[in-house]
């Protein structure tokens, strides 16, 4: 049932005083398009709301279509029936087949009356003959059932087996879904469309993917790249299986392209710092603590978020394994986050949350406990201006990430060795020698290293900040 709105349209919303449509997606169908689909219409005006609903709703509506299709269809459909009787075929002896295939011919002509109308025709030896003309869905249904009868599979029909044998954590699982969906919503806005089977995804389709993805998604080159890669990978799980003859990605990759230094994201100048901490967050201390150990620490926003009050009780932060590292691992605490672990840890239980105001989203989602933190954070530096944003990037160059840049430049500049930074922020260290059979730095010199950390002044005492030999894009007044 579409959710009930006031606007007078099916699935058309009012949301915080703009219009968007929104459509709830089956449930076998959210792995691969989530709990629903919506987009909004960038207008306050219901009248033009109205005017454009009619054409993205039919647009969900074929995404929810092709994502059946792609799946082997509903259950009792056409598509899962074909791939039944294709089933039979396989095991069945000369008697059976041939009593299949007669039935196969009986059903597609089944499908061809649907719908069709007849036009009389006179032919000269027998006289008045009357003609199907079927319409173009029943060809096009038509011609499906016999391709999958015949031996094509829906791209999906196998995705749900490969999800089961991923070893990935829950969060990095729904790139796999995502990354199928954009594939198979490209697949059939092509002009000709093309038909959502494994076998019709040759070479030459999937050298045209990769070019046209870019422009087709409007992502940035990072979030590309991932979803091409993850496509590549069920492609590589399919041909080993022997689902597919062959993998047409396999050395095919997403072009980065080259962003000017000044346009890469990067640490927050001691300015910046100063304007965020002397800032008065809607959330107060809750914001700040975390901000706090994030900028004297290094450390990403998942693991800050995550700590638990025995996982600093002690004089060091254990954080949490991030990307690819494979341990947790120690970080003194240093001396300016003393005030703030003690309060936070007074009369609490070694499995209790440091940062309960920022609990974990309800099941069944796996978005990462720090989501929300992450959307406030960003109105805020928002409301103080706290942003670098260029035409054409989706984000600030400097986001709640630029902490741990902060951080690990100010260790840099303050002369800490670049291994024992890395060990410190959890980064693969250098050489076969420390990076596989070291243990780490000795804790007292990652102590030593740690104090080295200075915040800017925080009583709006003029800030000099310190010339990078790196020259930056300079700031218009």
């Amino acid at each position: 049932m579409p959710r009930r709105t006031n606007t007078g349209v099916r699935y058309l919303a009012e949301y915080k005083g703009y219009y968007r449509v929104t459509m709830a997606v089956p449930r076998q169908l959210q792995d691969q398009l989530g709990q629903r689909l919506v987009k909004g219409l960038d207008t306050q005006s219901l009248l033009i709301a109205r005017a454009r609903a009619p054409q993205v709703i039919a647009e969900f509506k074929r995404r929810i279509e092709d994502a059946w299709t792609a799946r082997g269809g509903k259950k009792h459909s056409l598509l899962a029936e074909a791939l039944e009787v294709r089933g039979m075929l396989q095991d069945a002896d000369e008697d059976m087949e041939h009593f299949l295939r007669q039935g196969m011919n009986e059903r597609i002509d089944k499908i061809l009356s649907k719908g069709a109308t007849y036009k009389t025709v006179w032919n000269p030896e027998l006289g008045p003959d009357e003609i199907r003309i079927p319409t173009k869905e029943a060809l096009a249904e038509a011609e499906e059932y016999r391709q999958i009868v015949r031996g094509s599979t829906p791209i999906a029909y196998h995705h749900e087996s490969f999800m089961r044998t991923l070893k990935i954590a829950d969060r990095s699982k729904l790139d796999e879904p995502r990354a199928l969906g954009i594939f198979l919503d490209w697949l059939s806005t092509r002009n000709p469309p093309i038909q959502p089977f494994i076998e019709n995804v040759t070479r030459p389709v999937a050298l045209r993917y990769m070019d046209e993805m870019p422009a087709y998604t409007g992502l940035a080159w990072g979030s590309n790249a991932k979803y091409f890669g993850r496509l590549k990978f069920y492609w590589s799980w399919l041909s080993k299986r022997g689902f597919a003859k062959g993998n047409p990605f396999h050395d095919l990759t997403i072009a980065k392209d080259k962003v000017a230094h000044d346009e890469e994201e990067r640490a927050f100048t001691d300015s910046e710092m100063q304007r965020l901490f002397m800032g008065d967050p809607p959330e107060g201390r809750s914001m700040l603590d975390v901000m706090w150990v994030a900028a004297l620490t290094g450390a990403r926003l998942d693991a800050v978020i995550d700590l638990r009050v025995g996982e600093c009780d002690d004089g060091w932060f254990t954080f949490k394994p991030q990307k690819k590292e494979k341990s947790s691992r120690d970080v003194p605490i240093h001396p300016d986050l003393l005030p703030i672990v003690r309060r936070r840890i007074e009369g609490k239980k070694p499995d209790d949350d440091l940062f309960p105001e920022w609990p974990a989203p309800k099941p069944p989602s796996v978005k990462p406990r720090s989501s929300y933190y992450s959307k406030r954070f960003t109105k805020y530096s928002r409301d103080i201006k706290v942003r670098d944003e260029l035409e054409g990037k989706r984000r600030s160059l400097i986001n709640f990430h630029s902490f741990r840049r902060w951080f690990i430049t100010k260790m840099e500049r303050a002369a800490v060795p670049g291994d024992l930074i890395a060990a410190i922020v959890g980064h693969k260290r250098s050489g076969l020698t420390l990076g596989r059979y070291s243990d780490g730095p000795e804790m007292g010199a990652a102590i030593e290293a740690i104090k080295k950390v200075r915040m800017p002044p925080l009583d709006g005492s003029v800030v000099i900040e310190d010339r990078s030999l790196t020259p930056r894009r300079r700031r218009q007044a």
